[in-house]
């Protein structure tokens, strides 16, 4: 599906370039030269826009790619100029990589094997017990659950290589993801004392 044409989207362009709404009309209306016109107009400041965010280059390369595919399938309705539309489109991919950074960080200590020379005995101890906790909390979760928070946070891999591997869609590890948070959250968060 491709975008639809759109009236009175203008943005600042180089003088004697296609204006970004003329590229987008010629790409509504099949010509696939108009959307590598907009990549190449756009993907360095996009990619960069990502890094800045992000701080990794491969997560904003992908960001870029996947906002560009975005835009590619026409399932955008912009608003305003194409680019106030693009860096929002960025943004928001963006921000959801760091919230999903943040899930991962909260389990991430207690799911991979670290460096522990220099405990303390009592941090030891400390550290010991949420990994018992970690086992038992995981132990009561159902096989589909565990391999999801396994795979996602233990190996790290994206949720949509998840899917892949357990033959199922994004959308449905992203619910087992949740689900078994909110199950995790109650053994893993510190017991309040009377």
């Amino acid at each position: 599906m491709r975008p639809q044409k759109r009236k009175g989207m203008r943005d600042a362009v180089p003088t004697g370039s296609p204006s970004d709404e003329s590229l987008l009309d010629a790409f509504a209306g099949g010509d696939d030269s108009a959307f590598a016109s907009l990549y190449s107009r756009y993907r360095e400041r996009v990619t960069l826009y990502a890094w800045r965010l992000l701080r990794r280059r491969e997560d904003a390369e992908e960001v870029c790619a996947e906002v560009f595919t975005t835009i590619a399938r026409g399932t955008w309705r912009p608003t305003g100029t194409f680019r106030a539309f693009l860096f929002t489109i960025t943004h928001r991919r963006c921000v959801d990589r760091l919230r999903r950074r943040r899930r991962r960080a909260r389990l991430l200590p207690w799911l991979r094997q670290a460096d522990r020379s220099d405990e303390t005995p009592e941090d030891a101890a400390a550290h010991d017990e949420q990994l018992r906790r970690l086992e038992r909390a995981l132990s009561a979760l159902s096989g589909d659950l565990r391999t999801v928070v396994l795979l996602y946070y233990g190996e790290e891999l994206p949720s949509r290589e998840v899917a892949k591997i357990l033959d199922c869609t994004d959308q449905q590890v992203r619910s087992r993801l949740s689900y078994a948070r909110r199950k995790l959250r109650g053994v893993m968060l510190p017991e309040e004392e009377p």
